[in-house]
């Protein structure tokens, strides 16, 4: 299965799905998007944000009662590890050397976190 790229506020409503679970609504979804991410969307814009994650075979949708929910048809690991892949062929020439001296560079992560990412590839 293809698994598309996501605009910042696809990625953001997935994100949203994601921590809610299955059977998401519309309504839950706004409302983490504002608490955690800061977002003062209109419910037609997470609405049409849910749309093309629906379109883009993300999540479906089916009724519950009067309310629309979503059901995750693409976990967040496979989703974060298809953008892990594109972002070492783009970046990194799919040079793995590359991508692991970039993670190791001082600028990335603070000398704890690369030691705890050195111990969590043994």
């Amino acid at each position: 299965m293809e698994i598309k790229s996501l605009t910042e506020g696809e990625r953001i409503t997935m994100k949203c799905v994601w921590e809610i679970g299955d059977g998401a609504r519309l309504s839950r979804v706004l409302a983490l998007a504002k608490e955690k991410y800061g977002k003062n969307w209109k419910s037609q814009t997470v609405s049409t944000f849910l749309g093309k994650l629906v379109a883009k075979n993300f999540i479906e949708q089916y009724r519950e009662g009067r309310y629309c929910c979503y059901h995750i048809k693409i976990d967040q690991r496979t989703y974060r590890c298809k953008e892990l892949v594109e972002s070492i062929r783009f970046w990194e020439n799919d040079n793995i050397k590359a991508f692991a001296e970039i993670l190791m560079d001082d600028r990335t992560f603070l000398p704890k976190q690369r030691e705890q990412l050195l111990r969590a590839m043994k």
